[in-house]
């Protein structure tokens, strides 16, 4: 009878000692993931901005596409709380994100991304967990004549 007591705690002590670690698991695939998006953004805006030139007048823009794909809530993983591109000169962007109960962590870009329209400083903000998002960068010009990617969800 005993035996089975120990045997019991044990396990209940074994399982109370792996929950944290479990948790931190998550935490760095999660993180993994996230940072393996940024850098598919990255190299996307980066490439348009290095190696592409405007086309002329009624000739489409250089794009790319990238697909994001925010964790989700299981064992193996933590949800993205907030995931969001804001621009913030006029050669760089930064990556703001945070995973469920963390403190946000910022990412830097060095191309200047905006959402939607380039005549508009508008920030992307991606949402929702479990979900590919596909997006298409593309190059495009500002108000001031600066060179900007434009995302848009495609």
């Amino acid at each position: 009878m005993i035996r089975y007591v120990l045997a019991v705690l044990l396990t209940v002590a074994l399982v109370a000692l792996s929950v944290p670690a479990i948790e931190h698991g998550a935490t760095v695939q999660s993180d993994r993931q996230v940072d393996g998006d940024v850098g598919a953004i990255e190299r996307a805006a980066v490439s348009l901005i290095e190696h592409e030139e405007l086309p002329p007048d009624g000739q489409p823009p250089p794009q790319r596409f990238v697909t994001v794909s925010l964790p989700d809530d299981s064992m193996t993983t933590t949800p993205v709380a907030r995931f969001e591109i804001e621009r913030t000169s006029d050669h760089t962007s930064v990556v703001t994100v945070s995973l469920e109960d963390s403190s946000p962590r910022t990412i830097g870009i060095d191309a200047p991304i905006v959402y939607a329209t380039a005549a508009e400083n508008r920030s992307l903000e991606l949402t929702g967990t479990g979900n590919e998002v596909s997006l298409l960068f593309y190059l495009d010009t500002d108000p001031a004549g600066e060179r900007v990617v434009v995302a848009t969800r495609s």
